[in-house]
């Protein structure tokens, strides 16, 4: 059911350009801002202390840029979960794997959901109106973690499932060849 209705290939190819659009104007905002490494640090930072130590490390342009970042990001996770779900739905299908190959479309979501958990604590601490705390940053950075973890491994899925279907659809074409 979810490979026949998310593992469509124009389905993919939308939600990746409209990943790769948005994730263009995200790093032109921090790119421009000088702000780009400062993300990775705070959200690698596991604790209130270096957080908040690093967040007075940094000017008002990357102050201003980390917060700006956020009106894209906000709705960024729905385009990179959309790809996610539906170049793993579409590759599945490909590949014609068993049927609990389908639950890797459902944890595609996983990365999403913890942007959304993880922009949801980063924002107020940019924004000023809330103060980091060890529970608060520490949250955040496991969300990072699994979102980073998560998405890399879906990455190197997608590429082994891709390699795997060009190959069997090379295969089956050899084949067809042979037999006419």
């Amino acid at each position: 059911m979810l490979r026949a209705t998310l593992g469509r290939g124009w389905l993919a190819v939308a939600f990746g350009i409209l990943f790769l659009a948005s994730q263009i104007k995200i790093a032109t905002i921090l790119h421009g801002a000088d702000a780009s490494h400062l993300l990775f640090a705070f959200q690698f930072s596991f604790n209130a202390d270096a957080f908040a130590g690093l967040l007075q490390t940094i000017s008002p342009e990357q102050r201003a840029g980390l917060q700006a970042h956020f009106v894209y990001d906000h709705i960024h996770p729905l385009w990179y979960g959309g790809l996610i779900v539906t170049l793993a739905a579409w590759l599945i299908k490909q590949n014609q794997l068993a049927g609990q190959w389908d639950l890797l479309i459902l944890l595609g979501v996983i990365p999403s959901v913890m942007d959304v958990i993880e922009n949801s604590i980063h924002e107020p601490l940019f924004l000023g109106t809330s103060l980091p705390t060890d529970p608060a940053v520490t949250i955040a950075a496991i969300c990072a973690t699994i979102k980073w973890s998560t998405a890399s491994g879906y990455l190197l899925l997608a590429i082994a499932l891709g390699i795997r279907a060009a190959k069997r659809q090379h295969e089956e074409t050899r084949e067809q060849k042979r037999t006419a």
